[in-house]
C-alpha cells in the first residue's frame, strides 16, 4: 500500500505540474521549454527491481557488522533481501543456545524494513537437531517463489548435513523449474558453493541448462566470480563473517551485493560496507568537529629547537584539545625511524569533552645525528566521535610531523642593503639547499643539485628585514609576461605573527595572516616579475635578477610590518623559500620542480615552527 500511495502521488504531483508522461521513457512537455537531456530512454521498465544479498554473518563473527548491514540496507531501500546462510554460529544440539542464538538474529533481521528470506548454512543446519530446529521455527529449509517473472530458488546445501543436495530436493528444483518453464531469468541461493563437484550439483545444473541462471553461494569468506555455461557462478565474501579483510585484491572484504533485474538479465554491484552512508555523512556538527582536527588546533605538537646541528636527546609534546561535548577517542602511532627512538611510541585514551590532554614525549639517539641528514618522525592518529545520529563513529584520521631543527637567527647587520639584486651587500648567505624538504609540481624533473639549488640569508638593521636568494641554475626559463610560479623564479613566506599562530600556521586559508611574494627574474629589475598573493606591505622592496649562473632576490620588509603583527617589538618570524626550476617551456610544470628549504606549510607533511628565525641582538 505504501508503494501504490507513492506512486499515486508522483502521478498527482506530475499532472499538477504539467508533465505528465506520455509513453514509457518520454515527457510531455506543456509550456516549457526543450529539456536539455541525453536521448535514453527513462530506467524506469515496470518489471525493473532490486534486491539485496547478505553474506556469512557466522564462522567468527565479528560483532556489530550485520547489524551495521542491515542499516545500511535500510538506507539503500532494495524490494527485499536475501542471503545465503551461516547466520548463527550453531554446532550445537542444546534447545537453549538455539534459542538464544536464532532470537538474536531474528532481532537483527527484523531490523530490515523489506522482506529477508533464509537460506540455511553449516552453521545453521550441522545436526538433525538443528535442522528440525530449522523446521519447526522458519519452515522448509529449500523453497522457491517467483517475483515478476523471475525464479528464486533458495536450496540447502546440508541436506543431509555435510553432503550436498538430497535427491528429494533435487527433484524439488525439477519441479519448481517445470513449473516456471517462460521465467526470464533464475537465480540460486545456497550456503556451500559446490558447483565444483559432487553432492548432486551436476543433477541440478543438468536441470538449469537451457535457461538463463545466476548462483550465489558463500562460506568460504571469499570472494570471487566464475561463469560456468556463459552463467554467473558468484561466491561472496562477508558481512560480518570471520575475514582478515585483506582487501579487493584478495577478495576479503565485508560487502553487500546490490542486484537489479532488468529486461537483459541482471546487474551485480558489489557495495563495500564501510562505503555506505546516511544522509548524516557531513552537517554542520560533524563539518565542526572535523575542521577542529584538521586545522591544528585540536591536535598540535612542539618542534624540538637544538643549537646546532647535532642532537643526541630531547623532549617534546602532543597536545590535544577536544572542543567537543561528547568524548573523543583518541589513537596515535609513531612509525618506525632508523635513527631516533620515541617512547611512548603509541598511546590510546578517551579525551573528556570540552577538555584538554598532553602527552609527553622524550627522544633518544643512540648517538648524535646530523640534522639535515636525519628524516623527520612521523606520527599517525585518529580521532572518533559516536554521535547518536550516525550509524558508525565519525573517525578523523591524520598525520603530523615532528621534527627537529636547528635553532635560526636573524642577525643584525651594520649598515643598509640596496636592493638591486647584487650580493655586494652581503659576506655570506648562510642558509644552504642542495637536498629539498619537499618537491613539488614533477620531482623527478629535478636532477639533483646541479640542476638546481640555492642558498639564503636573512638579516636586519633598523628599518628593514632582508632576504636574499641566490639560485644556481643550469638554465633559466624566464619571461616578464607570465606569473613567477610559472617559471624559474623564488617564492617566499613570511609570517611574523606571535606564538602560537606562527608556530602552527598552514599558509592555506591564511593569506591575509602569511606574507606570500613570488618573484621570476629580468636582465634589469623592469623585467623582472614581481607578483604575491598579499599586497606587500607599504614600502617594501624587491629586485630579482638574472645572473650567469642562474638568479638572484633581494627583498625588504619593513620592520613596521613585523611589529604590527607581534603588537610590540618582534623577536622572531617564521621563514620559508622555495625555487621554482623550469626546464622545458614557461608554464610546462611537467618539466618543473618546486624545491622548498622546508615542508610546504600548506601540506601535512609540514611542521609546528619550521623555519622559525630568532632575532639575534
Amino acid at each position: 500500500m505504501r508503494r501504490l500511495l507513492y506512486c499515486l502521488a508522483i502521478t498527482v504531483a506530475a499532472a499538477a505540474c504539467g508533465c505528465v508522461s506520455s509513453a514509457p521513457g518520454t515527457i510531455k512537455n506543456t509550456g516549457m521549454s526543450e529539456v536539455a537531456r541525453t536521448d535514453r530512454d527513462f530506467n524506469n521498465a515496470p518489471d525493473n527491481f532490486q534486491f539485496v544479498i547478505l553474506s556469512d554473518r557466522t564462522g567468527g563473527c565479528r560483532p556489530g557488522v550485520f547489524a551495521e548491514a542491515v542499516k545500511k540496507t535500510n538506507l539503500l531501500q532494495p524490494e527485499f533481501v536475501m542471503c545465503v546462510g551461516d547466520l548463527i554460529e550453531g554446532y550445537t544440539e542444546t534447545a537453549d543456545q538455539l534459542d538464544e542464538q536464532w532470537e538474536e538474529f531474528d532481532k537483527i533481521a527484523n531490523g530490515l524494513e523489506m522482506p529477508f528470506f533464509y537460506v540455511p548454512g553449516n552453521h545453521d543446519i550441522s545436526n538433525q537437531v538443528m535442522t528440525d530446529y530449522w523446521n519447526r521455527r522458519y519452515g522448509p529449509s529449500y523453497y522457491h517463489f517467483v517475483y515478476r517473472n523471475v525464479l528464486f530458488l533458495c536450496l540447502n546445501t546440508e541436506d543431509p548435513p555435510g553432503t550436498g543436495f538430497s535427491n528429494e530436493q533435487v527433484q524439488y528444483v525439477a519441479s519448481a523449474l517445470a513449473e516456471n518453464p517462460a521465467a526470464r531469468w533464475t537465480f540460486l541461493f545456497m550456503h556451500r558453493p559446490i558447483w565444483g563437484g559432487g553432492g548432486n550439483w551436476a543433477k541440478i545444473e543438468k536441470l538449469l541448462a537451457d535457461r538463463p541462471h545466476t548462483v550465489f553461494a558463500g562460506h568460504n569468506h571469499n570472494y570471487l566470480k566464475a561463469e560456468r555455461g556463459g552463467n554467473d557462478y558468484i561466491r561472496l565474501a562477508t558481512t560480518g563473517g570471520m575475514s582478515d579483510l585483506a582487501g579487493v585484491s584478495q577478495g576479503n572484504f565485508d560487502h553487500i551485493v546490490w542486484v537489479t533485474m532488468t529486461d537483459n538479465g541482471p546487474g551485480i554491484a558489489n557495495l563495500m560496507l564501510d562505503g555506505i552512508m546516511d544522509k548524516n555523512i557531513r552537517t554542520p556538527e560533524t563539518a565542526g568537529l572535523v575542521d577542529s582536527l584538521t586545522n591544528g588546533a585540536a591536535v598540535s605538537h612542539d618542534t624540538i629547537f637544538v643549537e646546532g646541528q647535532d642532537f643526541t636527546s630531547g623532549e617534546s609534546h602532543v597536545r590535544l584539545k577536544n572542543e567537543a561535548d561528547i568524548p573523543m577517542h583518541f589513537t596515535m602511532a609513531f612509525r618506525p625511524h632508523g635513527a631516533i627512538i620515541v617512547e611512548p611510541r603509541q598511546a590510546e585514551f578517551d579525551v573528556p569533552p570540552q577538555a584538554e590532554m598532553a602527552v609527553d614525549l622524550k627522544l633518544t639517539s643512540l648517538a648524535p645525528v646530523k640534522i639535515d641528514l636525519v628524516p623527520p618522525l612521523v606520527f599517525d592518529w585518529t580521532a572518533a566521535y559516536q554521535l547518536k545520529n550516525m550509524t558508525a563513529p565519525l573517525e578523523v584520521k591524520g598525520q603530523r610531523t615532528l621534527a627537529i631543527d636547528p635553532i635560526a637567527y636573524c642577525t643584525r647587520r651594520a649598515g643598509p642593503v640596496k636592493i638591486d639584486g647584487k650580493l655586494d651587500d652581503w659576506k655570506t648567505l648562510p642558509i644552504a639547499c642542495v637536498a629539498p624538504k619537499q618537491i613539488q609540481f614533477n620531482p623527478d624533473s629535478w636532477g639533483g643539485p646541479k640542476d638546481s639549488r640555492f642558498r639564503f640569508g636573512a638579516e636586519y638593521d633598523d628599518k628593514f628585514l632582508y632576504i636574499a636568494v641566490e639560485v644556481t641554475d643550469d638554465k633559466v626559463v624566464a619571461i616578464p609576461s607570465s606569473w613567477p610560479w610559472f617559471q624559474d623564479g623564488v617564492e617566499i613566506r613570511l609570517d611574523a605573527r606571535p606564538d602560537p599562530e606562527r608556530s602552527r600556521g598552514r599558509g592555506e586559508g591564511e593569506h591575509e595572516q602569511i606574507l606570500f611574494m613570488g618573484l621570476s627574474p629580468g636582465t634589469t629589475t623592469k623585467e623582472m616579475v614581481f607578483a604575491g598573493r598579499t599586497e606587500a606591505p607599504e614600502g617594501a622592496q624587491a629586485a630579482s635578477l638574472k645572473t650567469p649562473t642562474g638568479h638572484i632576490t633581494e627583498v625588504a620588509i619593513p620592520l613596521s610590518y613585523l611589529n604590527e603583527k607581534q603588537k610590540g617589538q618582534w623577536k622572531a618570524f617564521r621563514l620559508n623559500v622555495a625555487v621554482d626550476d623550469f626546464d622545458g617551456e614557461v608554464r610546462d610544470r611537467e618539466n618543473a620542480a618546486q624545491l622548498w628549504w622546508r615542508p610546504d606549510w600548506r601540506f601535512p607533511t609540514s611542521y609546528n615552527g619550521s623555519g622559525t628565525f630568532k632575532r639575534q641582538p
